[in-house]
């Protein structure tokens, strides 16, 4: 409003001197003359510039006022940003003390390490390697088996371990033991000698478990698992009380109907390289199971003929464990520094005594550019533009007018005031 004063009172003060000066001889020499009245006209020496708003319409310059001013829009939203984030970070720094402080207040109780091992082997089973650790066979309806398994105390004090049988499923490649003694068809067969057994420090102990088929079970395919569980108590820095339950277990692969067993097969598919989410180059391979009983299928891959003759391998490959039908993927990441180029990969997978190999020609591409970098620069350009240009306006906008703009919504934008300077005297 000061400075609104001051420019009145001067454009006041230019009017006033062009028409009150008197004709004659004067002190002022030298000074113009009004060419229709013949007065001298008394010319200030300061130049008066009236502002021209950016925006000619009131709507306008509404607008950039709401944006600019002390409470506008842009400074109300950059403030709650900044309150948001201050409490975000002051939020985050409280926090990660006591996360960490409670994932370290926890002191884990140190169970007895005791093992479990399957003693008896069919003797038509005894080449095939999965029967020596899991208990598989064929038994037509009607049939009695008997399968022992050892408990072993591996620890220099007393142990006493629960034995049980639970029911087990095969899904996503693994197999898969329940918890907590759930029933299934196939653990109403089983039944156990011991149900808990007290060890001594490095003692053993012998379970039998006895699998009776009834004589209307139907035919197909029955999984399930013996556990060995021991139960220990620990306690926190803070006095609590934490449980821990571990427990070791062997698999039941039962396949139950009459005549013979069916038979196992599978095969090897879909070879191909690709990457990682990381970029580290891949060999992915489908397993598939197209024969009449689960399989536990594990091998090896090998590259031959890469770039300049290079060979590389054998790598190992990750277990899966397939029902009849399942299917699989199987993964091998391979090295860092492998070159890049045409491979010929060859896979070797067994399942007990079954063997099955595939070979396919690969290759590893360069890796593309990553979009989402491009897209994420381009993004932030524009705001820097769209800061940048915004900044600009308000800095042009400031430095034309003294009155910082207010001074246009008194007086509407009108042609520019000519310049005249006070001539020197005589």
């Amino acid at each position: 409003m000061r400075r609104l004063a001051g420019a009145l009172m001067v454009v006041a003060a230019v009017q006033t001197a062009a028409t009150a000066a008197p004709s004659g001889r004067g002190s002022m020499r030298g000074q113009p003359t009004d060419a229709k009245t013949g007065q001298r006209v008394i010319v200030l020496a300061r130049r008066i510039i009236v502002y021209r708003a950016l925006f000619p319409t009131r709507a306008g310059r509404t607008l950039l006022r709401v944006l600019t001013s002390r409470g506008g829009i842009v400074r109300r939203f950059l403030g709650a940003f900044t309150l948001a984030a201050a409490v975000l970070t002051m939020a985050a720094a409280a926090l990660t003390p006591a996360l960490a402080g409670s994932a370290q207040a926890v002191t884990k109780p140190t169970p007895p390490v005791f093992g479990m091992r399957l003693v008896d082997v069919p003797v038509d089973a005894a080449n095939n390697p999965r029967a020596y650790r899991y208990i598989i066979d064929h038994l037509n309806p009607g049939t009695t088996i008997h399968r022992r398994v050892q408990i072993a105390n591996l620890t220099p004090w007393a142990a006493r371990i629960t034995v049980y049988p639970d029911a087990a499923v095969i899904r996503d490649g693994s197999f898969v033991g329940d918890a907590g003694q759930t029933r299934s068809y196939l653990t109403t067969w089983i039944t156990l000698s011991r149900h808990s057994v007290s060890l001594a420090p490095h003692a053993r102990a012998m379970v039998t478990v006895t699998i009776q088929v009834p004589r209307t079970a139907s035919p197909g395919n029955l999984y399930g698992v013996i556990w060995a569980q021991e139960t220990s108590l620990g306690k926190t820095s803070s006095g609590v009380n934490v449980i821990e339950v571990n427990r070791v277990g062997i698999r039941i692969y039962l396949n139950v109907g009459p005549g013979g067993p069916s038979p196992v097969n599978f095969d090897i598919t879909s070879i191909r390289g690709t990457r990682s989410a990381h970029g580290q180059f891949m060999v992915v391979a489908q397993v598939n199971n197209t024969g009449g009983q689960a399989i536990d299928a594990a091998g090896t891959l090998k590259l031959t003929n890469g770039p300049g003759g290079l060979n590389a391998g054998p790598y190992k490959e990750q277990a899966v464990t397939l029902a009849p039908g399942q299917s699989q993927p199987i993964t091998v990441v391979m090295p860092k520094e492998m070159p890049k180029g045409s491979w010929l990969a060859t896979i070797d997978e067994t399942s007990g005594i079954t063997q099955r190999s595939a070979q396919a020609t690969i290759n590893f591409y360069p890796a593309p550019p990553d979009r989402r970098y491009l897209i994420l620069a381009g993004i932030l350009l524009l705001v820097l533009l769209l800061i940048g240009l915004a900044v600009w306006l308000i800095r042009r906008n400031r430095r034309s007018s003294p009155g910082a703009g207010h001074l246009d919504d008194v007086m509407p934008p009108r042609p520019p005031v000519r310049t005249l300077r006070l001539a020197p005297p005589r």
